[in-house]
């Protein structure tokens, strides 16, 4: 009888009403959290809808620069695999653990105007024709094309030339190209990219102030995306301190042991 009116007199302390509210305030702002989550989960389904059907787009920046664009993934790679499975597949390759990963497909593209425009011709040159037999002679030649100090084209190469016909009637001597080589090739390109939040959009962006360049492909994913932090996580089992009530001595008694516990605040 001394248990139960104890525990009768718990019920109708002050102890008992606060925890009650207490409970019943975690377990509706526990609800938020969730809530908040699902909302989140929600917003990532979206943006990988979006970046499976978004196309390119490209635009050139103040400072002069190409820039290409599109929106990226945001999943794991079991997630991935629904909206792209190649980048999926891209993903489970590497070795550690994958925070972002981004694949570009590009080709350098110019026409002759643009040549022109960006031609060195001071540096450029051909070199004095070598005579190979009688009748057969080679050129070779460098054309340099500076678009500035981190993207430039140095080109050198050989022509061969054929001269035919009788050497005392030069109208009669044809002049023939017989082949054109490209012996080596020097280019430097600076490529900027990555991954920004744009228009609360994930985007992936690569840009360069290389005039020949076309992007094909480009996409991305951040796999590894942000945990953040949680006010009211949920539940959890674990070691515990607590001040509860001890029901044989009538009185307010501190608790050592393992129990269910409310995370508060989650890292």
């Amino acid at each position: 009888m001394k248990i139960l009116k104890s525990i009768w007199k718990f019920f109708n302390s002050k102890i008992f009403g606060y925890t009650v509210i207490a409970v019943v305030i975690l377990l509706l702002v526990g609800t938020c959290g969730r809530n908040s989550n699902l909302k989140e989960e929600v917003k990532r389904k979206d943006q990988n809808l979006i970046a499976s059907n978004d196309t390119l787009k490209t635009e050139r920046l103040k400072n002069g620069d190409l820039q290409v664009s599109i929106n990226g993934y945001m999943a794991n790679a079991k997630e991935l695999e629904s909206f792209n499975e190649d980048l999926a597949n891209q993903v489970k390759k590497e070795k550690g653990k994958v925070i972002t990963l981004n694949n570009i497909v590009f080709h350098l593209k110019q026409d002759t105007a643009d040549l022109q425009a960006y031609i060195n011709e001071l540096l450029s040159k051909f070199e004095t024709p070598e005579k190979v037999n009688d009748s057969t002679w080679n050129v070779d030649w460098t054309l340099v094309y500076t678009y500035d100090s981190d993207n430039y084209d140095i080109f050198n190469g050989r022509t061969q030339v054929g001269l035919r016909g009788p050497e005392s009637f030069l109208k009669d001597i044809t002049l023939t190209h017989n082949k054109t080589s490209l012996l080596n090739r020097d280019s430097k390109m600076s490529l900027t990219w990555g991954q920004k939040y744009e228009d609360k959009k994930l985007k992936v962006f690569a840009q360069t102030s290389h005039p020949a360049f076309q992007t094909q492909l480009l996409e991305g994913v951040y796999v590894d995306y942000p945990s953040k932090r949680h006010w009211f996580s949920g539940f959890g089992i674990g070691p515990s301190v607590n001040l509860g009530y001890d029901f044989l001595h009538n009185q307010p008694a501190i608790i050592v042991g393992i129990g269910l516990q409310y995370n508060i605040y989650n890292w």
